[in-house]
């Protein structure tokens, strides 16, 4: 939202950003932006049915932070992920997501198995209940997430971390060519005149610190949703934990 925010700054008068007044799961608002009703811009998860249906500015706009992943899990259930340090290891323990999350796909992809629930909210539910064993939540979103949920016994795991390659884009309807445009213009210049990065820092440097990537044993995964239209390296746009240790 930060971000379009700034391109809203950047382009005063031109557009003015405002909220749907329709609150909707993923999939709903992706179809709803398709249908260009109620919405013209989102932000999700990319791949190739999604490209293919709306149209992508690819920047993502969290640097790729999404596909670093934390393990969010029952704090009864520390002592068994201690033992677990491989993604075979991993795959055999339950991991949930949401039922309309591109997400399931890539663990399936990689031999993991998956629950799914139809809400966000219902995922910490199933975690507190131990119907799932662990919650893959990217660093940019677990922390605030065991903050609102303090009161379900859940903790992030100590040792572990899930990393694939992921893109979150804004989307727009295939019609709204220029509105693409404008986005992707304006997220360049970010780019190129650092004020992106800046941003990113205010809101997320604290997170990435606190997960301690350096002595974390990294579970890397293969995306084969990721269109090949998305550099995963060699670019300014992705972020390298190097980066900050």
């Amino acid at each position: 939202m930060a971000l379009l925010q700034k391109c809203e700054q950047q382009y005063s008068g031109i557009f003015t950003l405002k909220p749907s007044n329709v609150h909707t799961q993923q999939g709903r608002s992706l179809r709803q932006l398709e249908a260009d009703k109620d919405m013209d811009v989102v932000w999700a998860l990319t791949n190739q049915q999604r490209e293919e249906a709306l149209l992508p500015i690819r920047i993502p706009i969290d640097r790729g932070l999404i596909g670093w992943r934390l393990l969010l899990i029952n704090s009864n259930k520390q002592l068994i992920f201690d033992k677990v340090s491989t993604a075979e290891q991993l795959s055999k323990l339950v991991a949930g997501q949401g039922h309309d999350w591109p997400d399931i796909d890539v663990l399936k992809a990689n031999h993991f198995t998956v629950a799914s629930s139809s809400t966000y909210e219902g995922l910490f539910h199933m975690l507190a209940r131990e119907h799932i064993d662990y919650f893959p939540r990217a660093i940019s979103e677990v922390w605030p997430e065991l903050a609102s949920n303090a009161h379900l016994g859940l903790t992030v795991q100590s040792k572990l971390l899930i990393y694939y390659p992921s893109a979150l884009y804004y989307f727009v309807n295939k019609k709204n060519v220029w509105l693409a445009d404008t986005l992707e213009t304006c997220l360049s210049q970010a780019t190129q005149d650092g004020s992106f990065k800046a941003l990113f820092d205010e809101y997320y440097l604290d997170f990435i610190l606190r997960a301690d990537l350096k002595n974390r044993t990294i579970i890397r995964l293969t995306n084969p949703l990721l269109p090949a239209s998305a550099p995963t390296s060699g670019s300014g746009y992705w972020f390298s934990w190097e980066e900050y240790y």
